[in-house]
């Protein structure tokens, strides 16, 4: 069958349905035909989709990512903003995903697990609760890395679950899903003391925004993550520690000790680009040199951005090989993310014109705003532009 979309008032009706549910969870109710296709609560999707169904309900967040991946891919990461026709699949698919014991369907009493209404603030806060669209997204971005909860029923929940996808800092770092999985897991079921022990997941979250101030946590692999965590993770390591062939990354301390002015000085923005690998100091310059370096030669161009001018000696067009790396991946992989001051984009690639269009999320997990521009270093300096903009107009 071809996908369609809710129209506000399909969206409208299809609440008061859940509502209907709710209040005769055993009355076996399905979804109405004319919700699903009538020209009053629909309208056509207008790219090619085509959706199936089915003999048996999803038994699993997998086999939803199975399902939607290679139906979705051809439409780009965009997709996952199309709250009209998640609303639509979250109903078609509606018998197929909900829970039902002993004849009873246990509803959650959030719309958004099915329904994201974009004019009710409070439930498309909630969109990383939607079943399908949460399963089709930790199956796309993480595979194999996320199978904790990729093996759980598409309406599980619990603090891991709910600490991974309500952050999207977490939920699009490659690095840190695999790490609390591996530390808090054992594969099939939570460690017992995982939320409050010492060495715990509140207290990784905790350490993981020490540690941001020093590492890019965000873009690090799980591995070397757990090489740079404090001694009291150790108990918890097994299951998540680092290949033997990686180099020992150096502790936190270490780095921290050397030119902390320096280091607290440097805006939080440039972790996710700019900062140096592991072990490494973010200049080797004596400070002494640094400021008749920064100014401007006569006839150059205007230098770059303060975390730009404080890695390296103003010149025109400098190039930066790890934004010019960061492009390049976030083409091959059609999705990538870059943060600047505790705002997050989440940037993918226009298929017809190769431009690059970010989503703008506040560090409290708001929408804020668009970006789109050309190339990366475009990208970047767009991305500022907005977020210091957006500083400026709030401390008025």
């Amino acid at each position: 069958m071809k996908a369609h979309e809710f129209t506000a008032k399909g969206i409208r009706r299809a609440r008061q349905f859940l509502d209907e549910v709710r209040a005769d969870p055993e009355g076996g109710r399905t979804p109405p035909r004319d919700l699903l296709e009538g020209r009053d609560y629909t309208r056509a999707f207008r790219w090619e989709l085509t959706v199936d169904r089915r003999r048996q309900p999803f038994a699993s967040r997998r086999e939803i990512g199975e399902y939607l991946a290679p139906k979705l891919k051809p439409l780009g990461p965009g997709i996952a903003d199309r709250t009209s026709l998640w609303s639509w699949l979250g109903l078609f698919h509606f018998e197929d995903t909900v829970r039902i014991v002993d004849g009873a369907m246990q509803l959650s009493p959030l719309d958004e697990t099915f329904v994201l209404d974009p004019l009710d603030d409070q439930n498309l806060r909630g969109q990383h609760r939607h079943c399908l669209r949460s399963a089709w997204q930790l199956y796309a971005v993480h595979g194999d890395n996320a199978a904790f909860l990729l093996n759980q029923h598409p309406t599980a929940r619990g603090d891991i679950a709910d600490r991974i996808f309500q952050s999207q800092r977490i939920f699009n770092s490659t690095g840190i899903v695999p790490l609390i999985l591996g530390l808090y897991t054992n594969g099939k079921h939570p460690k017992r003391g995982f939320r409050g022990r010492p060495g715990g997941l509140r207290h990784l979250l905790r350490v993981l925004d020490q540690l941001e101030r020093t590492y890019d946590v965000y873009g690090m692999p799980a591995h070397a993550l757990v090489r740079i965590l404090p001694p009291e993770f150790q108990p918890w390591t097994n299951g998540a520690s680092a290949p033997a062939n990686e180099p020992e990354a150096p502790r936190p301390e270490k780095q921290s000790k050397k030119r902390p002015q320096q280091r607290a000085k440097k805006p939080a923005s440039a972790r996710s680009i700019d900062q140096p690998p592991a072990g490494q100091s973010p200049s080797r310059r004596s400070p002494g040199a640094r400021p008749e370096r920064s100014k401007p030669r006569s006839g150059a161009e205007p230098s770059p951005p303060m975390s730009e001018s404080r890695s390296g000696p103003s010149q025109p067009a400098p190039k930066d090989p790890k934004l010019e790396q960061w492009e390049a991946d976030l083409r091959r992989k059609g999705q990538g993310t870059m943060r600047y001051k505790g705002f997050q984009a989440t940037v993918s690639v226009n298929t017809a014109t190769g431009t690059l269009q970010g989503r703008i999320m506040s560090p409290s997990g708001w929408w804020m705003g668009r970006v789109e521009a050309g190339d990366a270093p475009e990208f970047k300096r767009a991305l500022r532009s907005e977020v210091d903009e957006h500083l400026a107009r709030g401390s008025r």
